[in-house]
């Protein structure tokens, strides 16, 4: 009987412990959203990578938000290495239009967006190819 209670007791400590479930919303390091939105419809759809890893697809005009196959960890290396070399945590453009485009780049408790799609206005060197980069790897 003795050697069995601490057994008994181990058991018990493993089924105790839980992961924490990490989303978009309870995440606190660096976390970055691709999207698109607007239209007659007011619809969106976008990509969250948080940086471990974890990938989530938020569409619809109620934003469902659903988790996607984890992505590799070189990859989420590149992009978010690619993220510092833009400076997206710094860089100011806000011009949105009738379909904008976006970034947003959520770390620690400072949020930076980037927007863009209104007509005749460009967005910043690299941030319209980074953007569908982003997108080529995202919807695989």
């Amino acid at each position: 009987m003795m050697k069995i209670t601490p057994f008994i007791f181990i058991l018990a400590l493993l089924f105790s412990c839980k992961s924490t479930h990490y989303t978009p919303k309870n995440y606190q390091a660096a976390q970055l959203t691709v999207g698109s939105s607007g239209s007659v419809t007011g619809t969106f759809k976008e990509f969250t990578l948080l940086d471990n890893g974890h990938f989530f697809v938020n569409k619809g005009v109620t934003g469902e938000l659903k988790e996607l196959q984890k992505i590799g960890t070189s990859e989420t290396h590149r992009i978010f290495k690619k993220v510092e070399d833009l400076e997206l945590s710094t860089l100011k453009f806000n011009h949105p239009g009738n379909i904008s485009h976006y970034l947003i780049l959520k770390k620690h408790s400072k949020t930076n967006v980037v927007r863009w799609g209104e007509p005749g206005i460009s967005p910043p060197a690299g941030i319209d190819e980074f953007y569908k980069y982003l997108l080529s790897v995202f919807q695989q």
